[in-house]
């Protein structure tokens, strides 16, 4: 990964990256809010405004780092998924569905209650309308991984690998980007967390092997669109 550390005048690091980690609990405590304020709300709905809050407060926290850096290509690494990617996108998103499907196992081995916990956050679809489905596949095949990329393997790890280093920094970010993914409460969200933690871990390192967000944006994108076919057929 490029060090950013030598762009001149740059004192972006990590407290854009903290900012970043606190928008996560922000959205969510302002979706929560505003449904409890107005009951009945769709999921498809709650699932587009928590992601376009997140969305968001990283954009104008990550402006600092794409200001100084001469953009967010260059700050952060992000760029879209290239003809010679394809390869490897298809390589990692099965590699790191095997990686969540082994996390998942070793943590109802360790907790057999979570068993019957769900796995996915996209359920919900299946008493969705299918104009509310589509709205939600878009978002979550097209916009979603681009600006979650940007800020998790972007603003975030970049900024504390200034001061911690790659797998600290990488679990920080991955931890976050598990519990921003959690729709239940208590430990029935530990398997969403886990399994989508462990996605993210592994973007991390391929974030780290390539220096580029382009592979990770692609994957990102076929591996929610995976599971929202399954979400929807099974």
């Amino acid at each position: 990964m490029r060090e950013i550390a030598t762009d001149p005048g740059r004192t972006w690091g990590v407290p854009d990256a903290l900012a970043g980690l606190l928008a996560v609990p922000l959205s969510l405590l302002l979706v929560v809010g505003a449904l409890a304020l107005t009951p009945g709300v769709p999921g498809a709905l709650a699932t587009v405004l928590a992601s376009a809050v997140l969305a968001a407060i990283g954009v104008l926290v990550a402006r600092r780092a794409a200001r100084q850096s001469g953009g967010f290509g260059r700050a952060l690494g992000l760029d879209l998924p290239r003809g010679t990617d394809v390869g490897r996108v298809l390589a990692w998103t099965l590699l790191l569905f095997v990686v969540q499907v082994v996390a998942v196992a070793l943590l109802t081995a360790l907790v057999p209650s979570l068993r019957d916990a769900p796995v996915e956050n996209a359920g919900f679809l299946r008493d969705e309308p299918l104009a509310a489905v589509l709205v939600v596949a878009v978002l979550a095949v097209v916009v979603a991984p681009v600006l979650e990329e940007l800020l998790f393997r972007g603003l975030v790890l970049r900024g504390l690998m200034l001061r911690l280093g790659f797998w600290p920094a990488a679990v920080v970010s991955s931890t976050f980007f598990g519990v921003f993914h959690a729709q239940a409460g208590g430990l029935d969200a530990l398997p969403i967390v886990v399994a989508t933690g462990a996605f993210g871990l592994g973007l991390c390192v391929l974030v780290r092997r390539t220096a580029r967000l382009g592979p990770a944006v692609g994957v990102h994108a076929l591996r929610n669109a995976v599971a929202l076919v399954g979400v929807l057929l099974i």
